[in-house]
């Protein structure tokens, strides 16, 4: 569903949560167009700093004065209604627009790719973007994380409009798809579509107002439900894709597993992503390229080439012996399959630092919580990442590692937030792979606690 195209006649807007990636790389595409770009943030994060490096006018904190001479105001999801400069805003009759539509207003008449779906959209649409420039093709770029094979996460390009479609407060309707790539749909963002039923049907009229076709994992119920109604590709493990994987197995690092794409077999891919989540996000890029007539063989040969991006399974360090592992997962089904992607990696011991996100989430999968740590060792949850929700009068931290334990049988310690760095070190042994999981400020802690832990067992 395309908006009217406000961009045609203005020239100054101001972006409000740039310190999001989001907002970042919308930033850069803006920018990159000849807009004269200014975002807020209330804190100077990683992408604040990628958007200021861009030549960006970044402002810390949330003041009425920063929108002033913006045609139009942008916010992310993120921000509340309140926030003073959404109020200044609307309060002078400025346009205030959410990132997709504005990110839908720029995309127009674009061959729009847009990958969406309940998890895996990141490494997926990270993973088509540089198989399309290897392939050298010259896509325009949009990606939810740093590609750890470029510099930024958002460029132009003049053959097709590759998209980040988030799903989490229905504005993905705001793309016009010419292909859509639909990874899977999961109990996720109920909190917005109130219903399991109702987020079915959002990614059923996203497939609908696909131009061309939709691309999505076969083996998914709930995906092939909508693949049967529009024109789609499937993907998967199951005989019945015509893009499937089998003889998936792990080696040195890698994931191999033979390619069969209606009936062609192409033998020992190799795929330098460990797990068979990623061997279905990649069967989905490859679905894509099979749709436009690509070269197949040199699409294998330069897959072990790609790096991921910051936060999916990212190496951080090797100390003493010690992997230490980062990743953005943060629901039961995505930390579940980070968990035995991990367990890949041999017979080491796993150590998972866990930092929930958001009271409404941890609650309402809270029986799911309880189970998807199962391939641990040992887990060490500390305190919930609120990201602006209010604390639940009757939550408690001690409670929940009670909970946890029901379906755990690993050793379980609950560390306060501004504890971490200095008493994890403690929890871990010569060999351990140590992973990290959760959607807030984890990444920062884990480096608090690598630096900690190399000062102190280096030391001694």
């Amino acid at each position: 569903m395309q908006h009217e195209n406000i961009l045609t006649h203005i020239k100054n807007i101001h972006l409000i949560g740039i310190g999001g990636v989001g907002m970042s790389a919308l930033a850069m595409l803006l920018k990159e167009k000849g807009y004269r770009v200014s975002g807020s943030d209330i804190r100077e994060g990683y992408y604040f700093k990628k958007a200021e490096s861009c030549g960006i006018n970044v402002l810390t904190g949330h003041r009425a004065a920063h929108i002033e001479g913006a045609d139009i105001v942008c916010y992310s999801s993120a921000i509340r209604p309140d926030n003073p400069e959404i109020v200044a805003a609307r309060a002078k009759g400025i346009g205030v627009y959410r990132r997709a539509e504005i990110l839908g207003m720029i995309s127009q008449g674009e061959r729009v790719v847009a990958v969406c779906g309940s998890h895996g959209k990141t490494t997926t649409s990270a993973l088509l973007v540089f198989l399309a420039t290897s392939l050298k093709y010259k896509p325009t770029a949009f990606i939810g994380a740093q590609p750890l094979n470029y510099e930024k996460m958002a460029w132009w390009g003049n053959d097709f409009f590759i998209i980040e479609a988030d799903e989490s407060d229905g504005s993905f309707h705001s793309y016009s798809p010419w292909v859509s790539i639909l990874t899977n749909i999961d109990n996720e963002h109920l909190d917005f579509y109130g219903t399991r039923e109702k987020l079915d049907e959002n990614f059923l009229e996203f497939a609908r107002h696909t131009q061309e076709l939709t691309i999505g994992w076969g083996d998914d119920e709930a995906v092939s439900g909508i693949l049967r109604q529009v024109p789609s590709l499937s993907y998967g493990k199951d005989p019945g894709n015509p893009v499937r994987a089998e003889g998936i197995h792990y080696r040195g690092g890698y994931t191999y597993f033979d390619l069969y794409i209606k009936g062609r077999c192409y033998p020992q891919v190799c795929l330098p992503l460990l797990g068979e989540h990623n061997v279905l996000n990649t069967l989905a890029v490859i679905s894509f390229f099979e749709f436009i007539g690509a070269d197949i063989k040199e699409l294998i040969r330069v897959l072990p080439e790609f790096k991921s991006t910051k936060r999916r399974f990212q190496l951080k360090s090797c100390a003493e012996g010690v992997i230490f592992i980062d990743d953005y997962a943060h629901h039961p089904t995505e930390i579940k399959a980070t968990l035995a992607a991990a367990r890949a990696l041999g017979s080491r011991r796993l150590v998972v630092l866990f930092q929930p996100h958001r009271y409404s989430r941890l609650m309402r999968l809270l029986n799911e919580f309880a189970l998807c740590f199962g391939a641990a060792d040992c887990l060490i949850f500390t305190d919930v990442y609120a990201a602006g929700e209010e604390k639940p009068y009757d939550f408690d931290e001690l409670a929940l590692g009670r909970r946890l334990q029901e379906g755990f049988n690993g050793e379980l310690h609950y560390v306060a937030k501004e504890k971490l760095a200095g008493e994890v070190s403690g929890f871990i042994k010569e060999g351990d792979v140590v992973i990290s999981v959760g959607a807030g400020d984890i990444s920062k802690i884990t480096d608090e606690v690598i630096s900690e832990f190399t000062r102190t067992r280096i030391k001694a």
